[in-house]
């Protein structure tokens, strides 16, 4: 871009977009610009004397961590009316029919870089309730190699304050 009308162009084309979702690739294009503040919740439990978080895998075609395994977490978006909404559509995506104890707590925050830029991360933790399949949990003492490698110190931050509880 070269001259002042490119950026008016570009600008213009953006004041049309509505607040909230956006188009994937003029999401990836802001993430690379901008720090993209992300709301984190770390599902766990305690089972058996273990703390135990419960990890899904990501789409294989997805285009950051194909298939890796990963906590709930997303954007926080300007249609957001606040962290509530946030926190309800993360629920409804990626924990539905996950039984939940707890409302989330907050841990803390985390700023570094991922595969799509600069993130800073809300971390939180729920307690899940009981009926939650062994198969989904992992123990946090012993996180498996194909874990997002950003994820693992949300969690061990998470698993840390949930068991201070426990003490």
């Amino acid at each position: 871009m070269d001259a002042p009308h490119d950026l008016t162009e570009v600008c213009e084309r953006l004041n049309a977009l509505e607040p909230g979702f956006l188009p994937s690739p003029v999401f990836h294009a802001i993430a690379r610009l901008m720090v993209t503040v992300t709301f984190v919740v770390v599902p766990l439990l305690r089972r058996g004397g273990q703390t135990l978080v419960l990890l899904s895998r990501r789409e294989p075609d997805g285009t950051v961590y194909p298939s890796m395994l990963n906590v709930a977490g997303t954007v926080i978006l300007a249609s957001d009316e606040n962290l509530k909404a946030t926190y309800d559509r993360l629920v409804s995506k990626e924990l539905n029919g996950i039984p939940i104890l707890s409302e989330p707590v907050f841990v803390g925050n985390v700023y570094d870089q991922i595969a799509r830029g600069r993130e800073l991360s809300l971390v939180h933790w729920v307690e899940l309730g009981p009926n939650v399949p062994m198969d989904s949990l992992r123990n946090v003492a012993d996180l498996p190699d194909d874990l997002v490698v950003s994820d693992r110190p949300r969690i061990l931050m998470a698993a840390s304050h949930f068991e201070a509880g426990y003490r």
